[in-house]
């Protein structure tokens, strides 16, 4: 867990008053990316249980996303209104539903339900946290610390490889959901208590007072803020890894492969470690270099360089796979960098709206890029084994190799900010 709060956060509130929450917004974020890329072990079953088709298995996966990017401008609202205690505690409840229904789901309409349940429920985590960490420590050390959130959050997506499919292995995929759909609604009770929207010692929130009308105006300056559309395409390539990682590397890993569900999910494993990784690191590096548009660029042409690889490559072997994979997810983890740079584009009182307008462009760009390769692969004939044809998967690769590009010109137009100088926006 990231170096508990003390006097060092500015607003005089102690470790006992921070601690807890900081635990439960740590668990929280962990079950967010879990869920999230727990599809992608589980693919090549569920397709075979349920008979779900390319398209189907994409619209599954991208559900969650959707539902994620649709909330992200009224979870902002709610969070500027309302705070983060009722706002991420409250939505939680759609991610307890969401999940109890996917272990019973008997198809695949029913499954995407599901997964749009749960994105409807994880909306606010990540914005919430950010919030919280923004009002809790010192502006000089937003970046750190919601990079060292980001990479606890991470271990979510070590759990759903290798651990998840010896769980699933062992009692079964809907068994194995049916318990986590227990253990998160634990989780989203002991939220509602250990939130707390602002230290005690700090002045009233202005913003719980704005009428509808004041609201919706701070949305449009948000809009307005030069540079923030930019920050949001950082989507695109990061959809690299959340579209291997989450949905497709378990089929390419069977099909191209042969690998049953435990192997799948020990070479996923790898790539969800430097996942966990690169989260923490690449808000290190931030801090360390003073750059966050640098560190973001960098990631991007890496994303490049493996998605590129892959396509190339006519038969590489797994070890190859497995490294390029791990670097991947090692690329793939400035999530929290944008968020930093978003946060430094606004003012306090329009944090919450800031981050989920950021937040929707990513999750937008990432939802429409696993459509994408959904139709992608849909498009082309299976083998006469009735599997994906490596050379379907390569010009996925392919893809998004070009959109790794398209986002690193995009992002050279942006505004950078320096971590060690203006953390954040200057409160007004």
């Amino acid at each position: 867990m990231s170096t508990p709060p003390g006097k060092t956060t500015g607003f005089g509130a102690g470790i006992g008053a921070v601690l807890p929450m900081m635990a439960v917004l740590y668990g929280l974020c962990l079950c967010n990316i879990f869920l999230r890329n727990s599809i992608g072990v589980l693919a090549p079953e569920l397709s075979a249980e349920l008979g779900l088709a390319p398209a189907l298995l994409g619209a599954i996966a991208s559900a969650f996303f959707i539902a994620y990017a649709v909330l992200q401008i009224p979870v902002g609202l709610m969070l500027d209104r309302f705070g983060p205690r009722r706002t991420v505690a409250g939505m939680f409840l759609f991610t307890v539903l969401g999940t109890g229904l996917f272990a019973v789901a008997p198809s695949g309409p029913v499954m995407v339900v599901a997964r749009l349940a749960m994105g409807i429920g994880c909306a606010a985590v990540f914005s919430g946290a950010f919030m919280a960490i923004s009002r809790f420590y010192a502006a000089e050390r937003f970046t750190g610390q919601a990079g060292t959130l980001n990479a606890f959050a991470m271990v979510g997506t070590f759990l759903a490889t290798a651990p998840l499919a010896l769980l699933v292995a062992f009692a079964g995929w809907r068994e194995s959901f049916g318990a986590i759909a227990v253990a998160i609604a634990v989780l989203a009770a002991i939220a509602w208590f250990a939130i707390r929207d602002r230290p005690a010692c700090s002045t009233p929130a202005p913003e719980a007072q704005e009428d509808l009308g004041a609201i919706f105006a701070g949305l449009g300056e948000v809009l307005r803020t030069p540079g923030i559309k930019i920050i949001a395409s950082g989507g695109l390539a990061l959809a690299a890894g959340n579209t291997i990682l989450g949905i497709w590397g378990g089929p390419y890993l069977n099909d191209v492969h042969g690998l049953g569900e435990i192997a799948r999910g020990q070479v996923l494993l790898f790539m969800a470690i430097a996942g966990v990784a690169g989260h923490f690191l690449y808000g290190q590096a931030a801090r360390f270099f003073n750059t966050i548009k640098r560190m973001i660029l960098a990631g991007l042409v890496v994303i490049a360089l493996v998605t590129g690889t892959l396509a190339a490559l006519p038969d590489p072997n797994l070890l190859t796979v497995t490294i390029l994979l791990a670097v991947l997810g090692l690329a793939c983890g400035y999530p929290s960098l944008l968020a930093a740079h978003a946060r430094a584009m606004v003012p306090d009182r329009l944090v919450g709206r800031g981050l989920t307008t950021v937040n929707t462009g990513v999750m937008v760009a990432i939802a429409g890029m696993q459509f994408a390769v959904g139709a992608i692969i849909g498009a082309f004939p299976p083998t006469a084994a009735g599997s994906i044809a490596p050379e379907t998967f390569r010009i996925a690769f392919g893809f998004l190799s070009v959109m790794a590009v398209i986002t690193f010109a995009l992002y050279l137009r942006s505004i950078d900010r320096k971590p060690r100088q203006t953390a954040i926006a200057p409160i007004d």
